[in-house]
């Protein structure tokens, strides 16, 4: 059930990549809109200096459930950015209005159900041990890749 609601969370993303491509977002909200995208962008890096300090000074102990757990959350947490800042900025169309309300709520679901170490080590880590990495980081790439493609055409079109 995790891995499928993670691949419908990454295809209801590619839908929104694609769909919202040719839009023009809303003027109302571009200040939000700006902001969510600046989060999006430099949260990778905050989050690398973060961890690396809790992974060196407190969090010594399970170091790779702890690790794979910070990817996928993180990567949950990314793409729940997007969903809301692609709401705010494409709420009119009435397709990305209708994938926004089922990747918000789904997408919240799985971080809550993931963001405390123990149910994320009973669900996911003691299932497939070292293969999470591989889940979380093939997450984040893949959202990135897209992202920041998707945003430098805007910004060659410009």
């Amino acid at each position: 059930m995790l891995y499928l609601g993670l691949i419908i969370i990454a295809c209801l993303f590619l839908y929104l990549q694609r769909a919202s491509f040719s839009l023009v977002a809303d003027s109302k909200r571009q200040l939000t809109i700006k902001r969510m995208e600046l989060l999006i962008v430099i949260a990778p890096f905050v989050s690398l200096v973060v961890f690396t300090i809790l992974f060196l000074t407190v969090l010594t102990g399970q170091l790779a459930d702890r690790i794979s757990h910070a990817l996928i959350v993180f990567s949950l947490w990314i793409f729940f950015t997007y969903f809301i800042k692609t709401l705010f900025g494409y709420w009119k169309n009435k397709n990305i209005l209708l994938v926004t309300f089922v990747a918000v709520p789904l997408t919240l679901y799985f971080i809550l159900q993931l963001t405390p170490l123990d149910n994320y080590t009973k669900l996911v880590f003691l299932k497939i041990g070292n293969f999470s990495f591989i889940i979380g980081l093939v997450l984040i790439v893949l959202f990135y890749s897209n992202y920041l493609y998707k945003r430098k055409l805007e910004v060659a079109k410009v």
